[in-house]
């Protein structure tokens, strides 16, 4: 835990025990972080000063709910995290709530609530004035008893939602109140979990959450017609645990994929295989355990014969597509070209089909010549501002954020045109990542600035700050 001031830790030690309701959430105090300590996290991931807001200190909980799957009740865990004030108080204002959705991860303590990297992007998701949220999925974080349904798209949108709903129910006792706008982004599975609970938030209005908006990043929403197929068809895929990861949990979901691992996997790998998704071996222990050509690793023509029309691997693959709905409220997907993980023509199906079928608030990023892990942090930074820009999110000290409304921009052939900034001031552009990509001064009028598609913000040395993501 990190090192606290004598006011938190006099406050961490009234509330390290369990906050327990007449419901059925309960909610554990993990740690408080001052602002201090979160810019200094903001700073050690090298992002630029003015990017996101930097507010408030955050309080983080592990929250554990009731969740259904396959007609059973788990006990599944998420992490809250709370923007607390000075003296490590819950802000009197509503709050907005970000639903943030993780990526793989095959250790269960690599959850968001237990030591999971992704938890720690929840302090800088919270720290601008918004609760945010990240469910650990049913099978991971403190669900020991099943294995993790992986890109299952139903529990996916459960585990969010029964998370939110847990939230809610928690407002009283955390003393806070929420605002009514509900967001959620995710990447990589995170990215299909985020877009499957964007589409429960449109449909279940009954739930009482409506969907603000929703950023999913570099995610499989087209698991029939683009993930899977391109990814067999690879010599050697980059990962071949997913697969063995999807093949196992959708037998587990659905229970008529095969009969045994032997109709796909060669020896000794349809032996030793299951043992791996114990919620303890890592990934690069699976990866390295199924290494090599996928010819010496499946059966001949088992792949083919998992896709073929009328398999119920296809079956189970079109029920966890994601891109055949119509969002009414702004949904931005993020790619990168070169991920060799998950294929970014994901994005572009689904944008293609829900532009086709009428929607009209469907727009993509993409992020530029990068591969999975190099997309990663830059997605969801730019994915955090896109939400926090359209969040009313709690301000300090009760007084409104300042708006920024002196820089405009608007795209053109190569890049966009600036407006707004007065003739000879200074200006800087940056990517998301910090580096300084131009600079100078700004003529009279209008200025071009010819910059290709990815995720940028530009600063004039008195007009602020706009922040930009080129299609």
């Amino acid at each position: 835990m990190l090192e606290l001031n004598r006011r938190s830790a006099l406050l961490l030690a009234f509330t390290l025990l369990p906050i327990s309701w007449i419901g059925a959430q309960t909610a554990d105090l993990i740690s408080v972080r001052s602002l201090s300590q979160i810019q200094g996290l903001a700073s050690n991931l090298s992002i630029p000063n003015g990017v996101l807001p930097l507010d408030f200190g955050v309080a983080k909980y592990r929250v554990t709910y009731p969740m259904d799957y396959l007609g059973v009740t788990y006990n599944v865990t998420g992490a809250l995290f709370l923007p607390v004030d000075d003296e490590g108080n819950a802000l009197t204002c509503a709050l907005p709530t970000h639903t943030y959705m993780h990526g793989t991860i095959f250790v269960r303590e690599d959850a968001p609530s237990y030591n999971g990297f992704e938890g720690e992007l929840g302090f800088l998701m919270a720290t601008g004035g918004a609760l945010a949220l990240m469910p650990d999925y049913i099978g991971l974080g403190g669900s020991e008893d099943v294995l993790h349904p992986y890109v299952h798209a139903a529990s996916e949108a459960e585990s969010g939602m029964a998370l939110l709903e847990a939230a809610s129910g928690l407002q009283d006792d955390l003393g806070i109140g929420l605002n009514g706008q509900h967001f959620v982004s995710g990447y990589s599975q995170g990215g299909h979990a985020a877009m499957a609970m964007a589409q429960r938030m449109q449909e279940d209005v009954g739930a009482g959450f409506p969907l603000a908006a929703a950023a999913p990043m570099s995610g499989p929403y087209d698991m029939s017609g683009t993930q899977l197929p391109m990814g067999m068809a690879e010599e050697e895929y980059s990962n071949p645990a997913y697969l063995a990861y999807t093949l196992l949990s959708w037998q587990q979901t659905y229970g008529n994929l095969y009969v045994g691992l032997g109709e796909i996997f060669q020896e000794p790998y349809a032996s030793g295989i299951s043992a791996m998704f114990d919620g303890e071996t890592s990934v690069d222990v699976i990866n390295a355990y199924l290494s090599g050509p996928t010819a010496d690793i499946v059966q001949a023509g088992a792949l083919e014969g998992l896709m073929a029309e009328g398999h119920p691997f296809l079956a189970a693959a079109q029920d966890n597509d994601l891109y055949q709905w119509i969002p009414e409220s702004p949904v931005q997907m993020y790619y990168c070209t070169l991920d060799e993980q998950v294929f970014f023509e994901n994005a572009l199906v689904a944008e293609a089909w829900m532009d086709a079928n009428g929607a009209t608030t469907v727009t993509t990023v993409n992020g530029g010549p990068l591969d999975h892990g190099g997309c990663a942090l830059l997605a969801i930074l730019g994915g955090t501002v896109w939400i926090n820009d359209q969040a009313d999110l709690c301000a300090p000290n009760s007084v409104e954020r300042m708006e920024q409304p002196l820089l405009t921009w608007r795209p053109v052939d190569g890049g966009v045109t600036v407006e707004g900034l007065e003739a000879g001031e200074a200006w800087t552009l940056c990517g998301l990542d910090g580096r300084i990509l131009s600079q100078g001064h700004a003529p009279a009028g209008p200025m071009q600035l010819n910059i290709g598609a990815g995720l940028y913000f530009l600063r004039g040395a008195a007009s602020g700050t706009v922040r930009w993501a080129l299609d």
